[in-house]
């Protein structure tokens, strides 16, 4: 019988993130989880910690303990928002944007190796993997 594609998917999305992590961890010292929170407000550039957490899919108290780390090591800075006094916006420091191009270079040329051991080519791969991605998104606004 056939291993189900979602158990596998699954699994291998968890052993990317374990491998991820470590990969960090060891080489720039940050983990998997704050490398994606640095490559998403990078992405995103200055925005308030709800257009934050609404980005990465996380609540706003988790959004709000992991900028207290980020903040404390000089990755990001925030400031009050001068449109509303309540709101918080948060951007990423040049300090965090070198963590995270460390990051990127140390993942990417992981996953270059691991497909020249897998024997995929990483183009070919890029491309199904940009239809899937964009196929979950369609699929997902049609639930909606």
């Amino acid at each position: 019988m056939d291993t189900p594609l979602a158990y596998l998917l699954g699994k291998l999305m968890f052993e990317l993130d374990r491998a991820a992590d470590q990969l960090l961890q060891t080489h720039v010292g940050i983990s998997y989880r704050r490398f994606l929170f640095l490559t998403v407000l990078q992405h995103c550039g200055t925005v308030t910690q709800h257009e934050l957490a609404i980005a990465l899919g996380y609540s706003d108290p988790a959004v709000s303990t992991m900028l207290v780390e980020l903040a404390k090591d000089g990755s990001i800075q925030t400031t009050k928002s001068p449109e509303h006094g309540r709101k918080r916006l948060v951007a990423i420091t040049p300090k965090g944007n070198e963590v995270v191009a460390q990051g990127r270079h140390l993942l990417d040329s992981h996953f270059d190796q691991l497909m020249v051991l897998a024997d995929i080519d990483a183009q070919h791969y890029r491309e199904l993997t940009q239809r899937l991605h964009q196929a979950l998104i369609a699929k997902m606004k049609k639930e909606k």
